[in-house]
């Protein structure tokens, strides 16, 4: 039921009861008037016959006294009229046969006899007396002082029952027309005024559960015009954190361009549209090269506002129809829609090349950032969301790879290749179970006299299929998946347990250097080194911990911290692939390292290029300006050992030198070298290839 419908039956219930007992108490009323009248007229023919008959009784004129009676029984509303003696006993005799009344007291159908014998009489005027219509009246008939006896008169009420039935009838009707027009009127009035705001606030409400949003017209200052006021204002609150709300799920705040979410479903769409219309467009993954360095070295606020300036160059180079948005960290997507040829994202691309690289002023440095773009073509290259962000992602991976252009549109040997590696990441997770993990010792010798000091422990994986797989596949991998802290442990426990074994047989194996992943420092390394070192019953100086540059950008002080631990227990610390990093200079003032390996990349060309050989020869008088030895990874000739050997480099490791020896030949290494000591400059290379 309608609220409307309760509140009119709620009124026309109270108006029904106000009005019915205001009835009540006015038909009570008017009863009480009509038998005040009809007791009033009784009583005035009552002393009017009273006065006369004294005469008639006393003369016992009884033909007067029927008089009497008769006159006073043909009166309106007159039932009977008889005068008794102070007994009781009747002195007339008339009745009005003609009242239905008499007739039923005498118990007689037809005509009634207008005279009855006195005990006839007294027993139908006790009986008439006795009727709920009847109002019987007594008069006494008094001559000098004395009662000669009675007047009884009974006055009929009928007349007064058909008037408050009348009455009743007429208060009814206009009782019902009050309610009906009250009833009317109070519906308008709460209808206008009461039920069509609640309707529309009803209908506003439900436009705001449906997310629109719209406002109630208000027109009138009372309860309902503040309830609107109310309303009006919590829709706008509502409306402005939905909006903002909607930004910050859609949209990037460091950017303001659209995020992920938001990227993925103008993708849907686009793909949606493009099959539609049977067009093409392209799908960009951007990803800024060596961003980390500039977090690392000038702080995130600086690196916040260079992608906040990197996304406003590519955005000013794109139609206003493509889309922009900052999937997170540093990479970025570009939407290209409606494209002719697939050479048009090739321009676009180039474009936003230019764009990434245009140098930023921040915090008072200029800087200068590229980065490597992957393009994925609908439908050449996919024709759904996950596919074509998948392929765009992956042909960004191969521009970033060494020696790649920067552009790199998707091929299908690239799925080859990822299914290649997700092959290579399944057997890696069951390489230790297996026992397909090996380690090979390649030895390091002295410079200056040739002998033997320590071997750097590496890692060799021999696929049942592929055979020898290249530690430079598999490790970054297993970085990435988690499974080089197992594979660590195992490496870090195998180099224990073989220096031990070698020892134990009365051998030198010197000391063996380890190289540690920066997934390893995250994880407990100090309690991994203390067990290998316990365990095993070796000196720290035994161990010496191999760290690339690139381990070194993450935490410098949690870092610094691990390995401080560590070298104050005894461990040796080497600086690998010196030079290929960023700011070196910076890492060796922080961190306490013992050697510093110079790079074979720079080892290489030393004999043909002068600038490398200068850079070398910076390197070495540099690492013994701050007091540490130098290790020259990669030589590969004897020009390049006799050029390292005159710059004072300490130590010397290469191909030249020995191979990498699996355990069995290194054994047989070093079982050589204890009965016959020798220089490299004497050892006959066969017998060190491994």
């Amino acid at each position: 039921m309608r609220l409307a419908s309760k509140f009119i039956l709620i009124v026309a219930g109270i108006l029904s009861v106000t009005l019915a007992l205001n009835a009540y108490f006015f038909l009570q009323s008017q009863n009480r008037l009509l038998e005040q009248q009809l007791e009033e007229r009784g009583r005035v023919l009552g002393h009017l016959i009273a006065l006369i008959s004294p005469e008639a009784i006393l003369g016992l004129d009884f033909l007067s006294l029927d008089d009497y009676a008769r006159e006073v029984s043909r009166q309106r509303d007159v039932v009977y009229g008889v005068i008794v003696d102070n007994d009781d006993q009747p002195l007339t005799s008339y009745v009005n046969g003609d009242d239905a009344r008499v007739r039923r007291g005498l118990g007689v159908d037809g005509p009634a006899p207008d005279h009855l014998p006195p005990p006839r009489m007294q027993k139908l005027v006790k009986r008439l007396a006795a009727l709920p219509d009847v109002m019987p009246i007594e008069f006494p008939i008094v001559h000098d002082g004395h009662q000669l006896g009675r007047l009884r008169v009974g006055i009929s009420r009928a007349e007064l029952a058909a008037q408050a039935r009348e009455q009743l009838v007429q208060q009814f009707a206009i009782y019902a027309a009050i309610i009906l027009f009250l009833s009317a009127a109070i519906y308008l009035v709460f209808k206008f005024s009461v039920m069509h705001p609640v309707k529309r606030l009803i209908e506003v409400s439900q436009d705001l559960g449906r997310g629109e949003y719209t406002l109630v017209p208000v027109n009138s200052r009372d309860e309902l015009g503040r309830l609107g006021e109310t309303f009006n204002a919590m829709t706008l609150e509502i409306q402005r954190e939905q909006a903002k709300l909607h930004y910050q799920a859609n949209y990037d705040p460091l950017t303001a361009q659209p995020n992920r979410m938001l990227a993925i479903e103008r993708l849907q769409q686009e793909i949606r549209s493009a099959h539609r219309q049977q067009q093409r467009f392209a799908l960009m993954f951007i990803d800024l090269d060596d961003f980390k360095i500039v977090n690392d070295t000038m702080g995130h606020a600086v690196g916040d506002q260079l992608l906040a300036h990197v996304s406003a160059h590519i955005r000013s180079r794109l139609r206003e129809e493509d889309t922009l948005a900052r999937l997170g960290g540093d990479e970025f997507l570009v939407l290209l829609p409606r494209l002719a040829q697939p050479n048009e994202a090739r321009e676009v691309a180039r474009r936003l090349l230019e764009a990434v690289s245009e140098p930023v002023s921040l915090d008072g440095h200029e800087v200068v950032v590229h980065c490597s773009i992957g393009i994925a073509l609908y439908p050449d290259d996919g024709d759904t969301v996950e596919s074509l962000m998948a392929n765009a992602d992956n042909a960004m991976y191969q521009a970033k790879k060494p020696g790649r252009p920067p552009i790199c549109f998707f091929t299908a040997e690239m799925n080859a290749q990822v299914r290649e590696r997700l092959q290579l990441e399944q057997e890696l997770n069951k390489v230790l179970a297996r026992g397909g993990l090996q380690l090979a010792f390649q030895p390091i010798f002295r410079a200056d006299d040739g002998a033997y000091v320590g071997a750097e422990v590496l890692l060799r994986w021999l696929h049942p299929e592929q055979g020898f797989i290249s530690p430079a596949t598999f490790i970054p991998l297993a970085e990435s998946t988690g499974q080089i802290v197992a594979i660590g442990k195992w490496v870090m426990r195998e180099a224990g347990r073989q220096l031990r074994s070698w020892l134990d047989t009365g051998l030198g194996p010197g000391y063996l250097a380890v190289n540690i992943s920066r997934v390893q420092l995250r994880e407990d390394l100090e309690q991994l080194v203390h067990e290998v070192l316990e365990d095993n019953r070796l000196s720290p100086h035994s161990l010496e911990l191999e760290i690339t540059e690139n381990i070194l950008l993450d935490d410098h002080q949690q870092i610094n911290d691990v390995l401080g631990r560590l070298h104050g227990r005894g461990l040796r610390l080497s600086l690998d692939d010196f030079g290929t990093g960023y700011s070196s200079l910076s890492y060796l003032r922080r961190f306490s390292f013992d050697t510093l390996k110079i790079d074979r990349s720079f080892v290489s060309p030393l004999c043909e290029d002068a600038e490398a050989a200068a850079l070398v020869r910076a390197i070495v008088a540099m690492a013994h300006s701050l007091s540490l030895k130098v290790i020259a990874e990669g030589v590969e000739s004897r020009a390049q050992l006799e050029f390292l050997k005159g710059l004072g480099c300490d130590y010397l490791q290469g191909y030249l030198l020995s191979h990498p020896l699996d355990a069995d030949h290194f054994t047989a290494f070093l079982s050589r070298i204890a009965h016959e000591p020798a220089p490299w400059g004497d050892c006959p290379l066969s017998l060190t290839h491994g």
